[in-house]
């Protein structure tokens, strides 16, 4: 479905670093990992959800060890999604892990460390949510997340896009020759479409500008599905990652 939106995906003051579905589809063209990611699995074992990390997650197994640990699990719907969660008392060792949740109808689970405060050189300093890792349950939830991730990648490349217009004062967004040159990194994931309602290649993102007010960005599912970013003179927005945008905010 495409909304429209007022242009606020480049007025928000995120991180520059460059990035390494709506409720998610029933049915996709190729089926999806559920159950692990990033070398951590999500197992039920007596009716309870149970984090088995492998030796490749030692580090993720190291950071979740915090009193900040915190599991926030979602079932999609096609309207609403629903939800259940808590802190995590995860002890400091074990490759095994019981979250104390019972399992449930959920597609996928996030796991993060929650916002806080702490004193560090007499001051109290605010720590942000940080996002560990999520892994789908079902294939409704591996598309979400894959979906999610992509359009984070597109919501990052369009404001890159905006500070390059801010900072060189231009009548319009930049050209990709301009965004390159002043990212040269962009080169190894960001191509040049020749028109707005183009594809990129897998695994790379798409950018067009007519160097005024017409940019697209477009990026493809690992499903096939085409995700796209385009805005045009009236400062509309055009989109069908809206949902996702909450997600790259938060």
């Amino acid at each position: 479905m495409t909304t429209s939106l007022p242009r606020l995906l480049t007025a928000t003051g995120l991180a520059l670093a460059l990035l390494a579905p709506s409720a998610a589809h029933a049915q996709t063209q190729t089926d999806l990992p559920v159950g692990e990611a990033h070398g951590v699995r999500l197992v039920v074992d007596h009716g309870g959800l149970v984090l088995i990390f492998s030796h490749r997650s030692a580090k993720l197994r190291e950071q979740i060890n915090s009193r900040y640990a915190w599991m926030d699990c979602t079932e999609l719907g096609e309207f609403f999604s629903n939800g259940f969660g808590g802190n995590l008392d995860v002890p400091a060792h074990g490759r095994r892990v019981s979250t104390g949740f019972d399992s449930s109808n959920a597609d996928f689970c996030r796991f993060f460390l929650r916002s806080h405060t702490i004193k560090r050189h007499g001051s109290r300093q605010h720590v942000s949510r940080r996002v560990l890792f999520s892994i789908p349950l079902t294939q409704a939830g591996a598309v979400y997340l894959d979906e999610e991730s992509k359009a984070g990648d597109m919501f990052t490349i369009s404001l890159l896009a905006s500070l390059v217009k801010q900072d060189q004062k231009l009548p319009g967004y930049p050209s990709y020759a301009q965004l390159v040159q002043e990212y040269p990194k962009l080169t190894k994931v960001v191509v040049q479409l020749p028109a707005p309602g183009d594809s990129p290649p897998p695994k790379r993102i798409g950018y067009f500008s007519d160097g005024q007010e017409h940019v697209a960005l477009a990026i493809l599912s690992a499903s096939g599905k085409r995700l796209f970013i385009e805005e045009s003179a009236g400062d509309v927005l055009s989109t069908n990652v809206s949902a996702y945008l909450f997600s790259y905010l938060g």
